[in-house]
C-alpha cells in the first residue's frame, strides 16, 4: 500500500506519512486513526488495513515526527527531546505541539476526505498502541489550545480513545506512559545494564514479541506476573512474518526513550484525557490488552483501575476495559481480524 502525506503546520512545513484503507462501500462508517509504538512503523498496521474495508469501517495509520515519510523533528526539538530541555515550560511547549501535530492530521484528512461525522452516524477513533498511547493522550489533552475551527470540528467527529498497550521503565504506556510510577518487579532489556546499550533496543523489540504465561491475573498480584520468562507455548510474533522494513532501531526510534524525562506532562495529560469531564464529555475511553502480553500491560491496566475509582467523578464518562483471551502485544499482526473486531467494538 503507498504512502501518502498530509501537511499539518505548513509555516515549519510539517508533514505526517500515513496508509489508509480507504472509505467501505456504505455512506456512514467509524474512522479509526492509529498511532504506533516505538521500534515499528505505521505498517504494523498493515493486516488490520486490509481487513478494514471488510469490516465496514476506514483505518488510517499514521508516522509519528522523526519516522520514515514524516518530516524529522528540527534539531531544537530533537534536543529537548534528547535531554528534557532546560525546564518544564520546554517540555510542556514540545509535548504541545507533538499532539497538536496529530490533532491537525484528523482534522485535515476529515475536511480533505469528508469523513462522516457522529451525527451522520460515523465518527473517528483515536487508537495508541503501546508508546503511540501516549501520544493519543496528548493529542487528547491539547486540544484546548488549538483554533477554535479545529476544536468545533473535533467535537462533532471523537467518538472514542482506545489505549492499546504494552509498558516498560523507558518505553510506555502503562504505568510510566501515564507518567505514573513503574512497578519494582519491572525488566526490560533497555533498562538491563548487563546488556551493550548498542543491543537493548533490537532485545527488546524482538522479546516484547513474545507470549507470556502468567500464573493469575485475576488477583491483580503483581508477583503473580511473568516479567521476564517468555512462554515456550506460542510462537513469538517475531516468526510471523514481519519484515524488518517497518522495524527501526536507529535514531527514529531511539528519539522515543528519552520520553521519561516527560513523565510530569505525560501523567496530567492522561489525567486530564481520562478524567476531566470537561475534555470531550461524550467520548469513550477504553483500555485494551492481552492476557498473554508482556506484564508491565497488564500493570498498566490495573493502575488505571485504581486511579479511575480515586479520580473519576459522577460527571465523567466509566473507562471500558476489555482483556482479549490469548492475545500478544502484536495482536493486531497475529489475529488482525480479531483485533480489528475488538477495536471496532470499543469504538
Amino acid at each position: 500500500m503507498t504512502s501518502s502525506t498530509l501537511t499539518v503546520n505548513a509555516s515549519a512545513g510539517v508533514e505526517l506519512s500515513y496508509i489508509d484503507s480507504g472509505a467501505p462501500a456504505q455512506a456512514s462508517y467509524i474512522t479509526i486513526f492509529a498511532i504506533h509504538g516505538v521500534i515499528f512503523t505505521k505498517e504494523i498496521f498493515q493486516r488490520v488495513i486490509d481487513l478494514a474495508p471488510s469490516k465496514g469501517v476506514r483505518f488510517v495509520a499514521l508516522n509519528r515526527r522523526h519516522f520514515p515519510g514524516t518530516t524529522p523533528l528540527s534539531p531544537e526539538e530533537l534536543s529537548i527531546t534528547q535531554t528534557g530541555g532546560t525546564g518544564d515550560s520546554q517540555r510542556e511547549g514540545l509535548v504541545e505541539a507533538r499532539g497538536h501535530e496529530i490533532a491537525l492530521f484528523i482534522d485535515t484528512f476529515i475536511q480533505k476526505f469528508n469523513v462522516p461525522s457522529i451525527l451522520s452516524g460515523g465518527g473517528v477513533a483515536l487508537l495508541g498502541w503501546s508508546l503511540g498511547a501516549t501520544f493519543a493522550l496528548i493529542v487528547i489533552s491539547s486540544v484546548d489550545t488549538l483554533p477554535e475551527d479545529v476544536r468545533r470540528r473535533l467535537n462533532e467527529y471523537m467518538r472514542s480513545l482506545i489505549l492499546y498497550v504494552n509498558d516498560n521503565r523507558r518505553t510506555p504506556p502503562p504505568p510510566i506512559a501515564l507518567g505514573l510510577p513503574t512497578p519494582k518487579q519491572n525488566w526490560t532489556f533497555l533498562v538491563d545494564t548487563t546488556v551493550p546499550e548498542n543491543l537493548r533496543l533490537p532485545a527488546f523489540g524482538q522479546w516484547c514479541r513474545s507470549y507470556f504465561d502468567h500464573a493469575d491475573i485475576v488477583g491483580r498480584d503483581l508477583d503473580k506476573l511473568s516479567w521476564v520468562l517468555t512462554s515456550p507455548r506460542r510462537t513469538p510474533t517475531l516468526f510471523n512474518g514481519m519484515p524488518l522494513s517497518i522495524q527501526r532501531y536507529g535514531e527514529d526510534a531511539a528519539t522515543d526513550l528519552p520520553f521519561l524525562f516527560f513523565s510530569k506532562q505525560i501523567l496530567a495529560a492522561y489525567r486530564k484525557t481520562f478524567f476531566d469531564p470537561g475534555v470531550f464529555p461524550s467520548m469513550k475511553r477504553a483500555f485494551v490488552c492481552g492476557d498473554k502480553t508482556c506484564a508491565f500491560c497488564i500493570a498498566g491496566l490495573w493502575a488505571v483501575q485504581d486511579e479511575e475509582k480515586e479520580l473519576r467523578t459522577a460527571d465523567a464518562k466509566a473507562v471500558k476495559y476489555r482483556i482479549i483471551p490469548g492475545a500478544n502485544h502484536f495482536v493486531h499482526w497475529d489475529d488482525p481480524e480479531r483485533a480489528l473486531d475488538v477495536f471496532i467494538a470499543m469504538a
